[in-house]
């Protein structure tokens, strides 16, 4: 399971968010889930967005559905209006109460005279700076004229003209549209009698019988056909009829399309669907335009079954598939229709390529950032700011964390993830989360004990809201990091940095210390410069080696070596080695380093290096345990027999060889001047001085 996120879910968040609630007018439909998602466009833009106050919205839109016959607008509009939901999208509106509200239901609903009295009244008005209060006679006069305008009466000419002089044209506009998303919500009910009504006003409408026969509009229906049988009489009512199918066609956002469905012909269609596909009313009129024509061979199967719906249920719908424009492009359209009871089927058709080509551009986004997040080494997670479940959780948690993801994707997601933190952590973890969802980022550490090895890992969030197109923040998104390493490296840092003050401190005491003893053992400032810059420079070369690397050690072969050669000795020549490899500490370095200094100088100047066949022999083992044992170091001068050897007067070299090295590193020394040579053998204790 990569992501949880549900496109029906996300679509039922937002409709809850501003309606109260999710009405099943806009439920996919599961042979067409995205056709409801166009209505609910449509709804938001006309409807809930529209700048109309939304008491007023609501009022109008329970009298019009009434009007219309339709049975679920008029239930889920009184619903909302007495606040089961948000009327007209707004939660800050007061509802009215259900009696006061029941009063629309019990106005006319048809009654020609009464409208044009009302057109008349509305004549001598001049632009109104505020809509009507709720149930005054401007009010009901505003909503009898735009009843004539949704119904196209024969007073729809009129009602417009004196709406436009009443509203002003914006405000006339702003009305047309809302009445034109009201005909085709009806239409939609109508076209989907399977539509139940809503929970909330169903319960409603159980409680109070009286108001469940109000809502149901059959005194509606029957008051308009009453209406207009005793104004006019049959034949007119037929051509009331067609006056509407004709006023359908001039709907210039849908297409209308007429088709004889046994041969599949397109009879008629408005000038939108002509529009859309690039036919002319010719063409149309000439009888050679089929379904199947304009159908690409994919769909045709599709088509074919809903005609086979259309002859079981005299329905059709909705679907969407692509269409042949006349240029042999292809168009994504939607279509619904009802067949007409004499062999002829009406469509309503919409324009969907916008949409279709956002929705592609939306899955390429998604597998997009789905192939980013599965990369991604770093944990690429969303959660959704109120519930605070995982909406989205890459791959890499697994490897982080040390468990599946689906460990922490059920029951509470956040307590089964703060669950793997140690405890101590948890507080600043929600405390970050808790900012991000008032809007703020943060970023945050924190520990967990991986489960696949249970070792101590260090974690980085920088968490974020993602905020919607109201401002709220619906949405918050994160990526974590494992920063283990740089924690170490950061403590390594400081214990290097703690260990170097306190090496500077030390070998600034050492240097002190070289240069009193050799101030003390000089004659001569020449001899004192001398001695000293080879002390120091001996001091040096131990402090270079360590400064690379204090903690690994320093190798004994190695720091003999260096002095030997500093003094020009050549190996196997002038010098020897011997011993098992052996990494003593950095303190310990700089003594011997000093000790071996002050012998290679000595044997330059009075002992084997200054003879040709003068050699010195080094050798050392370790004598005993590492714990309890000693480090002997023996140094053997050879080739001086014959040449007369004695002890020179006690200079630096035998004040750190006989005091300082006891002293530093809790040395013993033995000196002898045998006739072949000086030898000097050097006891270590191996516990302080051996690098473990």
């Amino acid at each position: 399971m990569v992501e949880q996120r549900d496109g029906d879910l996300a679509f039922e968040q937002e409709v809850v968010q501003r309606l109260g609630l999710m009405p099943n007018l806009f439920r996919p439909r599961p042979s067409a889930p995205e056709t409801a998602r166009t209505l609910w466009q449509f709804a938001k833009s006309a409807y809930l967005d529209a700048p109309l106050p939304a008491l007023f919205k609501e009022r109008l839109a329970v009298h019009l559905s009434r009007l219309g016959c339709a049975r679920y607008c008029v239930a889920r509009h009184f619903g909302f209006l007495v606040g089961l939901g948000h009327p007209g999208g707004d939660p800050t509106v007061r509802p009215e109460t259900v009696d006061r509200a029941r009063q629309l239901l019990m106005r006319p609903i048809v009654d020609s005279g009464r409208v044009a009295a009302a057109l008349e009244r509305m004549g001598t008005v001049r632009e109104l700076p505020e809509l009507p209060a709720p149930f005054s006679a401007a009010e009901a006069d505003l909503f009898d004229a735009a009843g004539a305008l949704l119904l196209q009466t024969e007073l729809a000419g009129r009602a417009r003209l004196a709406l436009g002089q009443a509203l002003g044209d914006r405000r006339l506009e702003l009305l047309a549209a809302f009445l034109t998303y009201l005909r085709m919500a009806h239409f939609w009910a109508d076209a989907h009698p399977d539509i139940a009504l809503d929970p909330d006003v169903l319960s409603l409408m159980q409680s109070d019988p009286d108001l469940a026969t109000q809502l149901s509009c059959a005194d509606a229906r029957q008051g308009r056909d009453a209406d207009l049988a005793e104004q006019h009489g049959p034949a007119e009512h037929i051509v009331s009829s067609a006056h509407r199918l004709q006023r359908l066609q001039e709907i210039d956002s849908v297409g209308v399309l007429f088709f004889d469905h046994a041969e599949g012909r397109l009879i008629d269609a408005n000038d939108a669907f002509l529009a859309m596909t690039g036919y002319s009313r010719e063409e149309v009129r000439g009888g050679r335009l089929t379904w199947q024509s304009m159908t690409p061979p994919e769909w045709q199967d599709s088509s074919a079954t809903q005609i086979d719906l259309l002859q079981r249920t005299g329905r059709i719908g909705p679907y969407e598939k692509e269409y042949f424009r006349k240029n042999g492009e292809r168009t994504w359209m939607m279509f619904a229709g009802r067949d007409l009871g004499d062999g002829t089927l009406v469509e309503l058709a919409m324009n969907i390529d916008d949409r279709k080509r956002t929705e592609a551009a939306l899955r390429e986004s998604e597998a997009r950032f789905r192939q980013f997040g599965a990369a991604s080494s770093d944990v690429v997670w969303i959660r959704d700011a109120a519930t605070m479940r995982w909406e989205y959780l890459s791959p890499a948690f697994e490897t982080m964390y040390g468990l599946p993801r689906e460990a922490v994707l059920q029951g509470d997601h956040l307590a089964a993830w703060t669950e793997l933190m140690l405890p101590e952590d948890r507080p600043r973890v929600l405390e970050g989360l808790a900012r991000a969802r008032q809007g703020e980022r943060d970023s945050f550490d924190f520990r967990i004990i991986r489960r696949s090895d249970g070792s101590l890992r260090w974690l980085r969030i920088r968490s974020f809201p993602m905020i919607d197109e109201t401002g709220r923040v619906q949405r918050i998104g994160g990526i974590s990091q494992d920063i283990t390493a740089l924690v170490s490296a950061t403590e390594h840092q400081k214990l290097l940095l703690a260990e170097l003050q306190h090496r500077v401190r030390n070998t600034l005491a050492v240097i002190r210390s070289i240069i009193r003893r050799t101030g003390d053992s000089s004659d001569s400032i020449e001899d004192f410069a001398s001695h000293l810059e080879g002390r120091i420079t001996a001091l040096s070369r131990v402090q270079s080696a360590i400064t690379r690397d204090p903690f690994a050690g320093f190798d004994l072969a190695q720091l003999i070596a260096d002095e030997l050669r500093a003094g020009a000795a050549r190996e196997d020549e002038q010098f020897s080695l011997a011993g098992p490899p052996l990494r003593i500490r950095a303190k310990a370095a700089e003594s011997i380093g000093l000790a071996v200094h002050e012998l290679v100088t000595n044997a330059l100047k009075f002992g084997a290096l200054t003879k040709p066949r003068g050699f010195i022999s080094i050798g050392w083992r370790l004598d005993g345990s590492e714990d309890s044992g000693w480090i002997v170091l023996d140094w053997s001068e050879t080739g001086m027999s014959g040449h007369p050897i004695a002890a020179h007067r006690q200079g630096f070299g035998t004040v750190l060889l006989e005091q300082m090295l006891p002293y530093d590193v809790g040395a013993r020394v033995t000196r002898r001047f045998e006739p072949s040579g000086l030898r000097c053998e050097i006891r270590l204790p191996a516990r302080d001085i051996l690098k473990r």
